[in-house]
Order: C-alpha cells, then sequence, then structure tokens
C-alpha cells in the first residue's frame, strides 16, 4: 500500500507540474494579505539579522541615492533607512504584491522621500529604467522569484558600482516542518490540490548565491550564513509563530482540505520537533551585500 501511495504522489506531482497547479504570485499574495496584521512578529524576531545588511555608510558616500526595496513588506527597512539618512534628496522606492503589507507601511512611514509601488516584483523590475538605483535591497523575498531573471533585472536596473543587499532562507531552512508537510502529501496524494516551487529556489550555500552574482561580475562585500532555532512550548504556538509570521506561506494553498490539514500538521510537530520538553523549528538565511562591477 504505501508503494502504491508513493507511486500515486509522484504521479500526481507531475501531473501537477504539467497542468500549471504551482503556487504562484497571486496564492502568496493571498498569503501574506493574511499574515499583515502579524507580521510583526517576524520582523522583531529578524530586525537584529536585518539591520546587518543595512549598511548605511555604503548609501552616506553617494551625492544623491536612488534607493529600491523590492518586496518591502510592512516597510521595517525603508523605515530604518530613512529615519538614519538625513539627505533631502534621497529618493526611496518600496514596493510590493501585498496590499494589505502596503498599507500598514504606508501608515507606518509619513516621508516625502518615500514613494509605495503596489505592483508584482517582476512585472516592476521588467518596465523600470536601466541603472536607475545606486542601491537594491530585498529582505527574505528572492526565492518567490525565478532565480535567473531576477538576478538579471537586479543587474541591469542597477548602476554601476551600485550595491545590492538581501537576507534570505537557504536549503536547510525549516527541515522539520518541510518533511511533514512532504509525508502528508504522500499520505493521501488526492487532497493535494497544488505544489510549491520555492524549494527549489532557495540557494544551496553561500557559494552557490555568490556564483548566481559572479556570473554579471559583482563582488561580495559581506557573506554569512545563521542557523537559528524558534522555540515554543507547545505545538501549537509553533504551528502558529510559523503561520503568522508567513515562515511557512505558500503551504495553505497545497491541500484541499486545509483544517484537517492544520490539525494534522500541529500533531506531527507534537511527534516530531519535540526537544528539551519544547517544540523547535530551524531557521537558515544568508546574509549578503555586494557591489556591481563598475566594469558591468
Amino acid at each position: 500500500m504505501n508503494v502504491l501511495k508513493s507511486i500515486h504522489f509522484y504521479f500526481k506531482f507531475i501531473y501537477l507540474f504539467l497542468i500549471g497547479r504551482i503556487i504562484g504570485k497571486e496564492e502568496y499574495k493571498e498569503e501574506y494579505n493574511e499574515v499583515s496584521k502579524t507580521y510583526l512578529r517576524w520582523t522583531e524576531r529578524m530586525k537584529k539579522y536585518t539591520d546587518e545588511i543595512l549598511r548605511i555608510e555604503l548609501l552616506e558616500k553617494e551625492n544623491k541615492v536612488n534607493v529600491l526595496d523590492f518586496a518591502c513588506g510592512t516597510g521595517y527597512i525603508a523605515k530604518c533607512l530613512l529615519s538614519n539618512l538625513d539627505d533631502p534628496d534621497l529618493s526611496l522606492t518600496a514596493v510590493d504584491i501585498s496590499d494589505e503589507m502596503i498599507e500598514i507601511a504606508q501608515s507606518e512611514i509619513n516621508d516625502s522621500r518615500c514613494s509605495f509601488v503596489l505592483q508584482d516584483g517582476m512585472s516592476f523590475l521588467e518596465n523600470e529604467t536601466a541603472e536607475k538605483y545606486d542601491t537594491i535591497y530585498c529582505g527574505f523575498a528572492l526565492p518567490y522569484f525565478n532565480r535567473r531573471k531576477i538576478v538579471k533585472q537586479f543587474t541591469r536596473i542597477l548602476k554601476r558600482n551600485g550595491t545590492v543587499h538581501l537576507i534570505l532562507n537557504c536549503r536547510g531552512t525549516l527541515e522539520g516542518i518541510s518533511k511533514i508537510y512532504f509525508n502528508l502529501m504522500k499520505s493521501d496524494p488526492s487532497l493535494i490540490d497544488k505544489i510549491m516551487e520555492i524549494g527549489f529556489s532557495l540557494p544551496k550555500s553561500e557559494k552557490s548565491l555568490n556564483a548566481w552574482f559572479a556570473k554579471y561580475r559583482f563582488d561580495t562585500i559581506s557573506l554569512k550564513t545563521v542557523n537559528e532555532w524558534v522555540m515554543f512550548d507547545t505545538p501549537n504556538e509553533l504551528y502558529d509563530w510559523l503561520k503568522q509570521t508567513g515562515a511557512i506561506a505558500g503551504t495553505g494553498k497545497i491541500f484541499s482540505e486545509n483544517k484537517e490539514i492544520e490539525d494534522a500538521v500541529i500533531d506531527k510537530i507534537e511527534e516530531s520537533l519535540v526537544y528539551d520538553r519544547q517544540y523547535r523549528i530551524n531557521h537558515k538565511f544568508i546574509l549578503a551585500v555586494l557591489r556591481k562591477s563598475p566594469q558591468s
């Protein structure tokens, strides 16, 4: 029976891929709209790492700085930049696909130097002027896009000597929860409605991320991997954190019976993610600052 289920699962996966039942930008938009009111739980935990890629001193050297906050979410990066840079000529563009995320960012940022764009990120990039920006920031969003396309577009719209500041998940993140969802998909393939591709878009390591940009003649300013553990007293608390922060955004669109699946996920967390009487999951990500070559 297990062999038959495995065969069913792989055939179902291939079939959904071939007919295009893949979680895409509209589904992620809906999921991030849902977590917009609780996303503060994410920024509060991640801000100490996000702060490491700000590198304000790299912007202060410019006479006039044109900055892009790509996939800005609720505006944490934009707010930090605006509060730390007094330059009246600073121009910051913050773009995101989630209207509810943008609405929160706008409510918290009252600065004429900042403009907001509600648009799919790739569409925005493709319509931007070449060599327009001095600096691009992208916080936890790069793997939602086709890697080859987005690196190429970042290169195109970035000025020579411009910098890209990234923080993004990498392979090996959320290992326990990924295994739980994979096993649930295999246990009852009939419930699978759509498939996720984001796991294949994560860089394997610092070396692979560096290689993506080195192809376009970027030099590395800084590169660092972090693997931290998120811990809670109950499986429900851990699941709530994963859901309310967007850490598992997209998973709500995989199955046709979501309430049933949510209960099953919590049960599996209780079984497999307990350590020293706490429930934990790892979060592994890379921080990178890279500079475009002046000869690019």
